[in-house]
């Protein structure tokens, strides 16, 4: 008796030969009802003599699902052929095919976005499914240089994704979606399951749960009188059923090679690969076998569905945050408007203008601050979309997929996690979310012949929150310009984000009894922070006093203390032993010393500063203080 093996996308079974190949009344006609696998049930001996138009594995039959999660979000219908994109989303071959057909694009620069060109698919040449391609990954990874990259946009996160030479159809199949798809159906008491052994339509009795295979009554006698299933479990479909069949026949055949099984990854391209491609394509990378590289590849996997996890609870709790201060946003602006609207009301008919200036002032502030919001939350929304994307998909993957087609999806789920950030989770929320109606305030530059009053912003000022940094006036000498910030803050102590503020300050001195003040330069750098200038003409003890709204900052009067420059009474040279003419007897500040009985420095010796300095303090800039307490000339001639 002759057998042909016939492989499906979960597995093999066996079955006798038909001596006719043109078929008999009694042969299989389960064959022909749709199938749940995809193109490596090529692989089968009998699609060299036929072209199947079933899809669906030959123990399947009249199943229907209801879960989503086995429905097409293109079609709506339930999968068939599912086809996984770059991007980790899955679809029908079919729905693929048809997009590819009527929406794909062609472009030559992945960065510019001006390149991708529209075009139909009766413009340009259909490849053969055997050609091109990256390996058993199904996602295109060498591109040519002199021709286009054509591809289709993911229609639910618009995520451009190329496709492979031999069409959609290389796309890689989603293994755990056809696995639970199958065991649904074989779980399915609707289901009507024939014997896998027999070649005519014979109603299945009883399932091997350690070989994965249904039999008939007489089929069952035969496997169980076998050695070899002696301790075997085998039960009646409804005892199966009831028990949970969890286990099929899962045995994934190269797309290239249909006859070789997927045994080896290849660490250089990212791939599971068969024996006839390590031997081909890859020979000169590094190739190990799938047992051996699984186990690390999954627990990266593991920990990225577990980071992808982590971001979706901390996102969403940013989301929650953001909506509660967007409702107190909107509260705030509708009290502050009450204000406005009550405060307008007791003026005269000419400040209507002002009244309506106002009211633009809150909607744009309100505008700006809830498009602030708008963005954050979609920002976060997208990352909590593409994080619950890999979550989900790792966690069927992981779950429900073996060894080799885990490892199928490595290069992919990489992919989508570098294009989400590697799932880092977003920084801390930064929102300003006051806003504050100042009736006291007067508006500057007013039309009216009468003063205005009441102004918007979303800070107060606060001059005894306002603070400069003191160390900036130590060591002040005559001359030389002293420059401070002032930081204006707001009653909570929280930096101001504009100017505006009516900001004084100046330097006051005595001597001798006689008083005197310095004017000092304020600038305002329409920030919340203010510069702050001033060239001290003599030297002594001097009192800055800074302002803000006519109140003292904090620490204000500041006292100072100004002294003389003290000058240099070297030389600027270059050595010692240059401007002396190569005495030994003279010395330098910069305490390096030359071999041989020199007292001073030399160039690339041991204390040469390495660079141009004063012979008194070894200073190396010239317009600088001397730091030497004493004053006499350092040479000995």
């Amino acid at each position: 008796m002759d057998i042909d093996r016939i492989s499906y996308i979960f597995g093999s079974f066996t079955r006798r030969r038909q001596s006719n190949e043109g078929g008999s009344l009694s042969k299989r006609r389960s064959v022909e009802p749709l199938r749940l696998s995809h193109e490596r049930s090529r692989s089968s001996p009998l699609n060299t003599k036929r072209s199947l138009p079933s899809l669906r594995p030959k123990s399947v039959m009249g199943s229907s699902f209801e879960d989503v999660r086995f429905k097409c979000s293109l079609c709506k219908n339930q999968f068939v052929e599912p086809r996984v994109l770059p991007c980790l989303h899955t679809f029908c071959l079919k729905c693929l095919e048809d997009l590819e057909k009527n929406h794909f694009s062609a472009w030559y620069n992945d960065d510019d976005s001006d390149g991708v060109k529209s075009s139909s698919s009766q413009s340009r040449k259909t490849s053969s499914n055997g050609s091109g391609g990256s390996g058993n990954s199904g996602y295109v990874s060498d591109k040519q240089e002199d021709r286009p990259t054509r591809g289709i946009c993911c229609p639910s996160c618009g995520t451009r994704a190329e496709v492979p030479r031999g069409g959609v159809r290389f796309f890689p199949p989603n293994y755990s979606v056809q696995h639970q798809m199958v065991l649904a159906t074989l779980n399915s008491k609707s289901t009507h399951l024939l014997c896998d052994l027999c070649t005519t339509d014979v109603t299945a009795t009883s399932r091997c749960m350690d070989c994965a295979i249904t039999f008939c009554h007489q089929c069952e006698e035969l496997h169980a009188r076998q050695k070899s299933a002696s301790m075997h479990e085998i039960l009646t479909l409804d005892d199966a059923r009831e028990k949970g069949i969890t286990k099929i026949r899962r045995q994934i055949m190269c797309m290239f090679h249909p006859e070789m099984e997927l045994v080896l990854f290849c660490s250089t391209c990212y791939q599971v690969v068969c024996r006839e491609c390590v031997s081909a394509s890859h020979k000169s990378h590094l190739s190990e076998p799938v047992s051996r590289v699984a186990k690390s590849h999954i627990i990266s996997l593991r920990m990225a569905a577990d980071k992808a996890k982590a971001l979706i609870e901390k996102s969403a709790m940013d989301t929650s945050v953001l909506n509660a201060t967007s409702k107190r946003i909107e509260a705030d602006c509708c009290k502050i408007q009450c204000e406005v609207e009550k405060f307008i009301e007791d003026y005269i008919k000419s400040i209507e203008e002002h009244k309506s200036n106002l009211l633009d002032q809150i909607r744009q502030i309100r505008d700006e601050k809830m498009q602030q919001i708008i963005q954050e939350k979609l920002r976060l929304q997208k990352k909590i979309k593409n994080a619950r994307d890999i979550a989900y998909f790792l966690d069927d993957l992981l779950s429900q997929g073996s060894d080799v087609e885990v490892l199928s999806f490595i290069k992919p789920v990489i992919n989508k996690i570098e294009a989400c950030d590697n799932l880092e989770p977003s920084p801390e929320l930064k929102y300003s979310d006051s806003i504050q109606f100042l009736p006291e305030e007067a508006v500057k530059d007013s039309k009216h012949v009468f003063d205005i009053y009441g102004v918007l912003t979303t800070q107060s000022v606060s001059a005894e929150h306002c603070q400069i940094n003191t160390k900036d006036l130590q060591n002040l000498r005559v001359g030389k310009k002293v420059s401070v910030t002032l930081e204006s803050r707001d009653n909570k102590d929280n930096p101001l984000e504009r100017g505006g503020e009516f900001v004084t300050a100046e330097i006051r001195y005595s001597d001798a009894g006689v008083s005197r003040s310095l004017i000092v330069n304020v600038i305002d750098k329409r920030d919340g922070t203010y510069g702050i200038s001033f060239v001290p003409d003599v030297a002594g003890k001097l009192a800055l006093i800074i302002k803000v709204k006519g109140e003292h900052i904090q620490g204000s009067p500041f006292p100072i203390t100004v002294r003389s420059l003290k000058p240099h009474h070297g030389t600027f040279h270059c050595c010692s032993f240059c401007s002396s003419g190569g005495s030994k007897e003279a010395s330098c500040g910069c305490e390096g010393k030359m071999p041989g009985g020199y007292k001073g420095c030399g160039h690339g010796h041991e204390g040469h500063p390495g660079r141009r300095h004063w012979s008194c303090c070894g200073n190396v800039v010239e317009h600088s203080e001397c730091g030497k307490s004493n004053s006499h000339y350092q040479f000995t001639l």
